[in-house]
């Protein structure tokens, strides 16, 4: 794992510390008027699936409290700043830069004197608010099934995805039915009609309504096209082989819909004239055959 300052270590194999000792000494105009002592405070790991983010965020939010800077991370008002609030920021971004796997860096760089900016940096990279979020860690609880005998394995499993997801809910961004919803919706579609709703995945509070009306535009798009995937089955035939290799295969062109997604032969609305045209003439050709209707002549007959 590589350095973002250009330095390599010397054993580039082993991973970084899950535990890293701090020894910092706070300024003379420092909140905390003893120095610090050496805790064990853990290692950042980078954003995904693997994130220790949750227990980072406790452990190390506990330590700034303790050692009375954590101040720093509650305001940006200038006017409610301490006297010892110079000090005390250059303490907390000091201990975040040796805390974090060097993956991380990236989020925090354009914050490197801003104690405040990085810890929320961090918060955003690790911490997925978006509609996404939501639906992912939901999914996880909906669909997780325990393999195997160890229930206790699972229990903890289950406990781990609701702790992800309930760090996703606040009083302001509160989990609703509409959220169920979606998810339920997105688990129940196969995997390549997902792709019509990734971008307002990526946004938040987007509801079940604004999802359906993206799928349904994705159906209609789809049928004009000529291009309905079925949903048993998602896989294509292989092209026939052409008797010349010389000759490249002719592309697909209907002149009844103008259109390059098939051609006369497999045309519905071509198919749909020929058997109207074939219908209509079985009538004529059925009226034809049918005798005239019989009647006595009004005209007397010929004299002899």
């Amino acid at each position: 794992m590589s350095n973002d300052n250009g330095e390599h270590p010397s054993n580039t194999a082993k991973d970084p510390p899950a535990h890293l000792t701090v020894t910092l000494e706070p300024g003379s105009m420092s909140s905390s008027n003893q120095k610090t002592s050496a805790p064990r405070l853990p290692v950042l790991n980078p954003p995904g699936p693997n994130t220790n983010y949750l227990d980072w965020e406790m452990v190390v939010e506990a330590y700034f409290r303790h050692v009375k800077v954590k101040h720093v991370l509650d305001t940006s008002d200038i006017k409610l700043r301490k006297a010892t609030w110079s000090d005390d920021n250059d303490l907390i971004c000091a201990t975040i830069l040796q805390i974090i796997d060097p993956a991380n860096n990236r989020y925090v760089r354009p914050f490197r004197t801003d104690g405040r900016g990085m810890w929320i940096a961090l918060a955003e990279a690790h911490q997925d608010t978006s509609t996404g979020g939501k639906v992912y860690w939901i999914r996880k609880l909906l669909i997780a099934r325990m393999e195997g005998d160890n229930i206790d394995s699972h229990i903890d499993t289950m406990a781990k995805y609701h702790e992800r997801l309930n760090a996703l809910v606040t009083p302001e961004k509160p989990l609703t039915p509409d959220d169920v919803h979606t998810a339920a919706l997105l688990g129940s579609i196969p995997k390549d009609w997902v792709a019509c709703v990734s971008n307002l995945m990526n946004q938040e509070g987007i509801k079940t309504a604004t999802i359906v009306s993206a799928l349904k535009n994705e159906s209609i798009r789809r049928q004009s096209q000529g291009d309905i995937i079925s949903v048993s089955s998602t896989a294509t035939k292989p092209p026939a082989k052409s008797g010349n290799p010389n000759n490249p295969p002719k592309k697909k062109f209907c002149t009844m819909c103008n259109l390059d997604t098939h051609d006369l032969n497999s045309c519905h609305n071509t198919r749909r004239l020929i058997e109207e045209h074939k219908a209509n003439r079985k009538k004529r050709y059925e009226s034809k055959d049918q005798p005239a209707p019989s009647g006595k002549s009004s005209k007397p007959p010929d004299r002899a």
